[in-house]
């Protein structure tokens, strides 16, 4: 008879985050939805591919779910090569000395239940790998992480380390693995060995779990924040617990990424490794914001009561590079992380190890691969080798960057459709989430069922940049002959019709975007031309789908008009 497994139970569920499945399902997406948009302003500005680290804060979601799924938002293009996050908190509740890990062989909330990688606590500790885990044990003499105990009192009521799980299962999906940490009383470096003994690589990420001033008036904890940001921007740790409640996470991560990831490198100066990192901001807030985050570089809203007693929170990423030697020997950082990189306009390499160009056979696996993931999603069973993961492990060209729609039909209708203008994360990871997006998450249907499966029909496409669309107008000029034509202007279009003249019916994908206001925005992607082969009806219906009037005649540039190009793989029956 197969064992079960050892469960921590939710604690804070129906407090901290809502209890009820669909509930919590949906604030996550709407926060999520959030997140992805500051992300996708911030542009170019970031690096490419997932972070390797993160920091995140751990209250209630309505009041740091917000500043949190910028950071998330960032994971999420490592779905599909991610398969298990490192995840340290403070402790709130039980005092601890040292870095404690639970004897629970799996975490559980309303989203399902996640496995721990008990294999690696085991070796981190110095432990047999069949050792059993007991709480109050403590790492071996010569054990890598020599801080770490396990200790299940601290991790009975945390809620530190539970409030990114339900993020980290939506982000991943079922594969993942997690290590649930608590650091109490450590020093940045003993915390920071921990670090290194479980850094492993691209199939593991880091996940810092702290708030941080605690309830000073809206006006100073904005400014003691900023001092605390500031800080861990330019690594100048360690912070100090009163300024951040996961201090001891936050200056166990800063020790890594100033002495390196060699255990041995203890010196006083930055180790000799051949990794790089790069450290950066996202986004803060208070609890006074309502969950409106200000990104990095720009201001914070306007307070509403400056006087509220509110708990600060920021988001970070840390990107990890390779290190590698120009033919002059010196060392320069590669921008090409493991999980592989954008190309100079942010979109995938779609060419295998054979050479060969983007033609039917990547359509073949773009697809498999959109099946695989809805039949994963539907918990319909498939060998190993047919899972999603293991589909984009095959392809190393789906590692690449790329921005895909997917959708699905069903007898020749419409059954969801969901998709992304933006390279933000890798291919393989972009159509997978988006077929489970097509299938359960579209607005305006009810999430496909596991008998409805068969009937559909899946279409993957693949964006190409979105580009300002401009037109060339001649310009005339009155001289003593009269008026004579001079260089010709060209710029963005400025009114409909200049829109409407420049389209090309059956080609272009098209974004049209409201200008300040509300900011209004839709798009529509070149397979809708079968149905409006006219541009005035083409553009009627895109400003309808925006919330904008379908007659709207605009002659001021106040729509901003890109267009797009796709790549499209359908099934045939």
């Amino acid at each position: 008879m197969k064992r079960s497994l050892s469960v921590r139970p939710a604690a804070v569920a129906g407090a901290f985050y809502p209890a009820d499945r669909d509930e919590l399902t949906g604030m996550i997406d709407r926060q999520f939805d959030y997140g992805r948009k500051l992300v996708a302003a911030m542009g170019e500005s970031l690096p490419a591919g997932a972070p390797k680290a993160v920091i995140v804060p751990h209250a209630g979601y309505v009041y740091s779910g917000t500043t949190a799924a910028l950071a998330y938002a960032l994971l999420a293009r490592g779905r599909g090569s991610v398969r298990r996050a490192v995840i340290v908190g403070p402790t709130h509740r039980v005092a601890v000395r040292g870095v404690a890990c639970p004897t629970a062989e799996a975490f559980s909330t309303p989203l399902g239940v996640t496995p721990v990688d008990v294999a690696s606590e085991r070796r981190a500790l110095g432990l047999p790998s069949d050792a059993p885990l007991r709480s109050g044990m403590k790492a071996a003499p010569d054990a890598p992480a020599p801080a770490l105990i396990v200790h299940d009192p601290t991790h009975a009521r945390e809620h530190a380390v539970e409030v990114q799980i339900p993020f980290l299962e939506t982000v991943f999906g079922p594969d993942l693995e997690i290590v649930p940490l608590n650091a109490g009383d450590a020093s940045p470096r003993e915390v920071g060995d921990v670090l290194r003994a479980l850094w492993g690589g691209s199939e593991t990420v880091i996940v810092i779990s702290s708030d941080l001033s605690h309830y000073h008036p809206q006006e100073v904890a904005r400014a003691l924040d900023d001092e605390t940001i500031d800080a861990i921007a330019h690594l100048d740790g360690p912070i100090h617990p009163r300024r951040a409640c996961g201090a001891y996470p936050v200056d166990g991560l800063l020790d890594v990424l100033t002495r390196g990831l060699r255990p041995e490198a203890h010196g006083d100066g930055p180790a000799d490794d051949d990794v790089a990192f790069d450290l950066r901001l996202l986004g803060r807030s208070t609890s006074g914001d309502d969950g409106v985050v200000a990104p990095a570089d720009e201001p914070r809203p306007r307070m509403d009561d400056p006087d509220e007693a509110v708990v600060g929170y920021a988001s970070f990423a840390v990107w990890q590079t390779a290190v590698a030697a120009d033919d002059d020997g010196t060392a320069t950082a590669e921008a090409a992380a493991a999980a592989g990189s954008a190309d100079a306009e942010g979109t995938a390499d779609m060419t295998d190890e054979d050479g060969g160009d983007a033609d039917a056979s990547h359509g073949d696996v773009l697809l498999r691969l959109a099946r695989a993931a809805i039949r994963e999603h539907l918990e319909l069973d498939d060998a190993p080798e047919d899972r999603p993961n293991a589909i984009i492990e095959r392809h190393p060209w789906l590692y690449g960057n790329g921005a895909s729609f997917v959708t699905l039909t069903e007898d020749g209708d419409l059954r969801g459709c969901i998709g992304t203008l933006q390279a933000y994360r890798p291919l393989g990871c972009d159509v997978a989430a988006h077929a489970v997006d097509a299938a359960s998450r579209d607005p305006r249907f009810t999430p496909v069922t596991a008998e409805e499966y068969p009937l559909l029909d899946v279409e993957v496409s693949v964006l190409g940049k979105p580009e300002p669309i401009e037109v060339v107008t001649p310009v005339w000029r009155r001289g003593d002959d009269g008026m004579t034509a001079a260089e010709p202007e060209r710029h963005p279009v400025r009114s409909r019709n200049e829109l409407e003249r420049a389209l090309r019916p059956g080609e272009d994908g098209l974004v049209l975007a409201e200008r300040g206001g509300r900011g209004r925005r839709a798009t529509f992607l070149p397979q809708v031309w079968e149905q409006l082969p006219s541009p005035h009806d083409f553009v009627s219906h895109l400003l309808a789908k925006a919330g904008l009037p379908a007659d709207l005649d605009w002659r001021d540039g106040e729509i901003a008009c890109e267009r797009y190009e796709v790549t499209a793989y359908a099934e045939h029956a």
